[in-house]
């Protein structure tokens, strides 16, 4: 990967779900000359919808996106971004400190995971460290990133028209898509969690999918989240 210059902008696309932070990061990156915000999405799924429109040479150099948000957080992006064969590196933003967040971030491949209560200047530098083709973690991640990082896959196989899904499958998907665990949905819905992933089971044969990811991908296709 190319490494950046002073000539050479670090083009941005911010996804965050709460308008008000939103905005506070917008202020933030306007503050630096090497940044270059190129857009902006409330949740994975438009950040997706949104990349889709453009061309190669205008996609972004670093996706800094919240880890929580509605219908695709996170984790998920940085999934469908795989899926598609989109290489660009994800920048995760969290509130908590997290041992089992960063465990799953490094295992859905983010390039770097950093808290919100972070200075300028250090988020700027974890930009500069994730678009120059390197990581930005706490110490001591890093090497557990580069160990661990998983290849994901690119593509799968589903049925071109799936079944439709029950009102109540497609409440559940919603949630799975929102980067809620069984127990958590179950616990929303008031149903056990056995329940729930009979749901989920449902869910995946109908889309010809084989887990979460893929159903929430395939679900974007379709356009139900």
């Amino acid at each position: 990967m190319i490494m950046k210059t002073e000539s050479l902008p670090i083009k941005i696309l911010l996804v965050e779900d709460q308008q008000l932070v939103r905005e506070g990061l917008k202020g933030l990156l306007a503050l630096y000359s090497e940044l270059r915000l190129i857009g902006e999405a409330a949740d994975g799924a438009e950040a997706v919808a949104l990349l889709a429109e453009l061309a190669p040479e205008d996609m972004p150099d670093v996706v800094l996106s919240d880890m929580r948000m509605p219908r695709l957080d996170g984790l998920g992006l940085i999934r469908a971004l795989a899926a598609r064969g989109w290489p660009i590196p994800v920048l995760l933003l969290t509130t908590f400190d997290d041992a089992q967040a960063f465990d799953d971030a490094v295992r859905a491949g983010a390039k770097g995971f950093v808290l919100k209560a972070i200075s300028p200047d250090t988020l700027l530098q974890a930009l500069r460290d994730v678009a120059s083709g390197g990581t930005a973690l706490r110490p001591g991640i890093t090497e557990r990133m580069e160990r661990h990082a998983t290849q994901l896959e690119r593509g799968f196989v589903a049925t071109e028209q799936p079944d439709p899904l029950s009102p109540k499958e497609l409440q559940v998907l919603r949630l799975v898509a929102s980067g809620r665990s069984n127990t958590e949905i179950a616990a929303l819905l008031g149903n056990s969690e056995g329940v729930i992933k009979n749901h989920c089971s449902a869910i995946f044969s109908k889309m010809g999918v084989r887990d979460r990811t893929q159903a929430v991908l395939r679900a974007i296709d379709l356009g139900w989240i």
